[in-house]
């Protein structure tokens, strides 16, 4: 996917060996999730405490919009002075670190769970590739899904899958029983499932956690959705319907990750806003000057 095979490969080997431990694809993707956040959050301590001078910045920014009132020319020219005064780039927050890291983890995690035998199972990929060859119309999916459409119909296909040694057979055995997760098969998507299967609860569980996230990152950040007006309170909102939309039509083992990467993410909002919060930075370094001209 994109590029990521790379990247897929590192991961598949961390993953692999979470399910040997676990057991459980579902619990594996869990706990490689939650690594990954903890091994992030310095980039994301970074990123919060570099929001100080922007938020400074915003309203400051108010302050002079009403001082200028419509003189445009006067207000662009005030706001690039304290745009150099405050050390704030305007452009910053177009595309940052914490973006980019976040759109590759996805893609090597998105491209790992759909080629497990490749990526989590290391097989040589011209047996894998003479194996997804022999699935039929019925057998396969969705395009680019081969190597899961192989774990799930295994057992049938097992008989014809001579181009694997008997202990390879035997790990995509293991890998096909692990893709069971409370009763529910991650090897199906909510979109072409019955209500029975409990899969619409993936994407139900991503829109719950994903908009919490975005309510709490919000108020850590000084503002709420309830304080934006027009188009604006809502818009914050639709990262969290594109990945509900996502988790509606992927692999269950997908969605586990989009729900535990919000799930973790909600924590780790709210440890950086008790301990590494800019207001509560600022409210110090105010009260350390105050105490210095007291004195």
């Amino acid at each position: 996917m994109f590029g990521f095979d790379f990247i897929s490969k590192f991961f598949g080997y961390a993953l692999g060996y979470l399910f040997e431990i676990t057991g459980n694809y579902g619990t594996a993707v869990i706990l490689f999730t939650l690594i990954v956040c903890v091994l992030s959050f310095p980039l994301s301590v970074k990123k919060y405490c570099a929001s100080s001078p922007n938020l400074r910045f915003e309203a400051k920014k108010e302050a002079l919009k009403k001082q200028c009132g419509k003189d445009i020319r006067r207000f662009e020219h005030e706001q690039e002075e304290l745009a150099k005064k405050e050390g704030v780039n305007p452009l910053a927050g177009c595309m940052n670190l914490s973006m980019i890291f976040t759109f590759i983890i996805f893609g090597g995690v998105y491209s790992t769970i759909q080629r497990p035998l490749s990526n989590v199972l290391h097989l040589s990929e011209d047996a894998v590739s003479e194996a997804t060859g022999m699935l039929n119309d019925d057998q396969r999916k969705q395009k680019g899904t081969d190597q899961l459409d192989i774990v799930r119909s295994f057992d049938e296909l097992r008989p014809k899958l001579t181009m694997f040694s008997e202990e390879e057979l035997n790990d995509i055995s293991k890998l096909s029983s692990g893709f069971n997760f409370l009763g529910i098969n991650l090897l199906n998507t909510p979109k072409s499932s019955n209500f029975s299967e409990m899969l619409w609860i993936f994407p139900f569980l991503s829109l719950i956690f994903s908009v919490i996230g975005t309510y709490v990152i919000q108020k850590n950040m000084g503002t709420t959705p309830d304080e934006q007006v027009g188009f604006a309170k809502y818009a914050i909102y639709l990262p969290s319907l594109l990945q509900v939309w996502f988790a509606y039509r992927v692999f269950a083992a997908v969605g586990i990750y989009l729900i535990a990467n919000s799930f973790f993410n909600i924590f780790q909002s709210m440890i950086l806003e008790h301990f590494f919060s800019p207001f509560k930075k600022i409210a110090k370094q105010e009260q350390a000057l105050f105490d210095k001209i007291s004195s």
